[in-house]
């Protein structure tokens, strides 16, 4: 297999549920005790988080840049990010960097595609419901979009940032996201696509009353196939 680099530590929680996943996802592959090569860079969040709120994207942009080279040197041949927010800056990122990257919208949006939904819901953060570097893929393979309304993704925001980022389940948060999901559906929504990495955590498919497709996954699933061929 190829070796994979992973740009992670926004946050920990997901960047724990990647490892477990493509390690995982090898194992059953093969059906034996193979695992990937795998270098992890794990960011300071604390330092990623006051940045995109303070609106510093071509700081975040040289940030993750300075990452992607890093591993190049080390050696790695296929780079992953895993986040679904900072995909915002995959492009300053991959600058003269030469590395196979696996973009978890462009992955997530070809399983949707390829199982016959059209109008997913999209709950994750603030920055990738509002802003178009992600729905813009989505949207490449004719996929319709749906967004929370105002107050909702307010509400989706504190809680990723506040609890999910921190480990902190609440099951209160898990009512409020099962609540969104049953709201969107008069929008038209057929599916729900946990857009942040950390959506996982409060909302799947055995509680949700729309299809998941969960990112995480999605992401890992591609990342092993890319690193197998």
């Amino acid at each position: 297999m190829k070796t994979i680099g992973l740009i992670g530590g926004m946050s920990y929680s997901s960047t724990i549920s990647y490892y477990e996943k493509l390690n995982s996802i090898t194992n059953n592959l093969y059906d034996d005790l193979t695992t990937p090569k795998i270098y992890l860079s794990s960011l300071n969040f604390k330092e990623i988080e006051m940045l995109q709120h303070n609106n510093e994207w071509s700081k975040l942009g040289s940030i993750l840049n300075e990452e992607a080279k890093y591993l190049e040197q080390l050696g790695v041949d296929i780079l992953a990010l895993c986040t679904n927010t900072m995909h915002k800056l995959s492009n300053e990122m991959m600058d003269s960097v030469s590395l196979e990257f696996v973009h978890i919208a462009e992955a997530t949006a070809e399983k949707i595609s390829d199982e016959k939904f059209r109008s997913p819901a999209l709950l994750a953060t603030k920055f990738t419901m509002e802003e178009d570097f992600y729905k813009d893929k989505l949207k490449k393979l004719g996929l319709n979009v749906v967004i929370p309304n105002e107050q909702q993704r307010d509400t989706l925001h504190k809680i990723i940032y506040d609890e999910l980022c921190f480990n902190n389940i609440n099951e209160s948060s898990r009512d409020i996201f099962r609540e969104i999901v049953d709201s969107v559906k008069s929008l038209e929504a057929d599916s729900v696509i946990l857009g942040c990495t950390e959506v996982g955590l409060l909302l799947n498919q055995d509680n949700s009353s729309l299809p998941v497709f969960d990112t995480v996954q999605i992401h890992c699933e591609k990342i092993i196939y890319s690193a197998k061929n």
